[in-house]
């Protein structure tokens, strides 16, 4: 794997499909962002997520945590930092901040539990980073 072990940021503005009624960035949508976060961190190392998987190395998530500071609403700026928290044989552990751009305030952070897995979702090693 040649994703920057220091981690990496992504920005995205938060659209009108992902907001309700008053405007408001639904929760969900935040998981969404974490993966797109996620694999332009792959991509900002070098290599997409499309050729890791064509290579057989497969990042199943096992788990999702997030919390919520504060509401991101439509039109507005998120830049999400991306870092690595742990790493074992098969898995890696990736943690999120999710900041308004502009004033720099933190409305969520997240983490996620990946596990290496081939085609056929059987545990494999995780390639060195």
């Amino acid at each position: 794997m040649s994703a920057s072990p220091e981690g990496g940021t992504h920005r995205l503005r938060v659209r009108y499909a992902e907001t309700d009624r008053m405007g408001v960035a639904h929760h969900g949508s935040y998981v969404d962002w974490m993966e797109e976060a996620r694999t332009e961190w792959l991509r900002q190392g070098g290599k997409t997520y499309r050729q890791w998987e064509d290579e057989g190395v497969l990042l199943q998530v096992v788990e999702v945590h997030l919390r919520y500071m504060k509401t991101t609403t439509y039109d507005d700026e998120v830049e999400i930092r991306t870092s690595v928290a742990a790493r074992g044989r098969a898995s890696i552990t990736l943690e999120y901040e999710m900041r308004l751009v502009g004033d720099d305030e933190l409305v969520a952070v997240g983490r996620t539990k990946l596990a290496c897995v081939d085609g056929a979702g059987r545990l494999q090693r995780l390639p060195a980073l």
